[in-house]
């Protein structure tokens, strides 16, 4: 009558259980990275209609405070985004309206400056991506870092000038066409990717 397990026998049931072991924590990993670029995927094209929803409304109001728009910021260094509202500094006084904005027309809005872009409120602003998942280059030059939603249709303004100390400059669709940009995300192990699109008439897809 066999009373136990041989040593090598031992061996082999260890390692298998071992590279199961193995297999799973990465599998699990995987899967948990893209569950996770998913969600982030959802929430950002959420924060972007989130931000035309705002120019709506508010040239529904007639205005808010000293918001003339509304947009969305990208940080890809930081892996960071934010809603913001576009409040102009300076603007000419012959521009007697209130708030006192600028016209939609390309000339009078691009560019505008990173102090013109305040934050809205702190849960929207310098928002991290969720573990697991970041932003990265497209490669293709249309990556997308500032949509700016500008009453009253709202018109879309965007701009593929990376954040930073310099002003950002919207697309002109008569020079650049399609100004369509996409934010990339993918995830930290690289196992997959996503991006969100925004054309010139404010479309997001995903």
């Amino acid at each position: 009558m066999r009373k136990g397990f041989t040593l090598l026998e031992m061996l082999i049931v260890i390692g298998i259980s071992g590279m199961l072991s193995a297999i799973a924590i990465v599998y699990s990993s995987v899967a948990r990275n893209q569950v996770a670029l998913s969600v982030e995927t959802a929430k950002i094209a959420d924060v972007i209609l989130s931000a035309k929803s705002l120019a709506i409304t508010t040239y529904a109001q007639g205005g808010v405070g000293t918001a003339c728009g509304y947009g969305a910021a990208f940080n890809v260094a930081a892996n960071t985004y934010s809603v913001f509202a576009y409040e102009p500094k300076d603007y000419p006084p012959e521009h007697d309206a209130a708030p006192p904005c600028p016209d939609n027309t390309i000339a009078e809005l691009s560019p505008i400056h990173t102090d013109e872009m305040v934050q809205y409120s702190p849960s929207t602003w310098n928002t991290p991506l969720a573990n697991g998942v970041k932003f990265e280059d497209g490669g293709s030059g249309d990556d997308l870092y500032v949509v700016l939603f500008y009453p009253p249709n709202p018109d879309t303004f965007i701009s593929r000038d990376a954040p930073g100390g310099a002003p950002q400059t919207f697309l002109d669709p008569a020079v650049v066409n399609p100004v369509t940009s996409k934010v990339y995300l993918i995830t930290a192990d690289g196992s997959a990717s996503a991006a969100i699109s925004v054309n010139g008439a404010g479309q997001v897809t995903f």
